[in-house]
């Protein structure tokens, strides 16, 4: 299957590794291709090698007041790419779960269970059991 236009080349190599015959599939594979290239678009700014507009003027002209005034009104935002970065990564982390469930779901085998204790066991006796068992 051909790579979408536009995909760089983590997001190329993505789609080329996840991509199949099942259309929700793969756009899912698009959308976490995109979010594989963004994060790392982002990566280079906070690095200070990309070209990011940190800050956005708004200018608001009111009308003019009864005194003959104009109201000027600036906007000044701040844009912030860590935040941006932390947000994508989990829509990033959340697709490929999705994507692959079946080693999301890998868990690691649990302990098993200790044996019960008799009921006459005082609670040092128990916390003194564990701290040999550990050793």
């Amino acid at each position: 299957m051909d790579v979408p236009p536009g995909l760089g080349e983590r997001g190329s190599a993505l789609w080329e590794e996840l991509s199949g015959k099942d259309v929700a599939r793969n756009a899912l594979v698009l959308e976490a291709a995109r979010l594989a290239d963004r994060l790392d678009e982002l990566d280079n700014i906070i690095q200070g090698n990309g070209v990011l507009n940190l800050m956005q003027f708004r200018l608001h002209l009111d009308e003019i007041d009864d005194d003959g005034d104009r109201n000027i009104n600036v906007e000044v935002k701040f844009a912030a790419p860590l935040a941006e970065a932390r947000q994508q990564a989990i829509a990033f982390a959340t697709i490929l779960t999705k994507l692959t469930p079946a080693e999301a779901a890998a868990k690691p085998k649990a302990a098993p269970a200790a044996a019960p204790m008799a009921a006459n066991v005082t609670p040092l006796d128990r916390i003194k059991a564990r701290g040999l068992k550990k050793a």
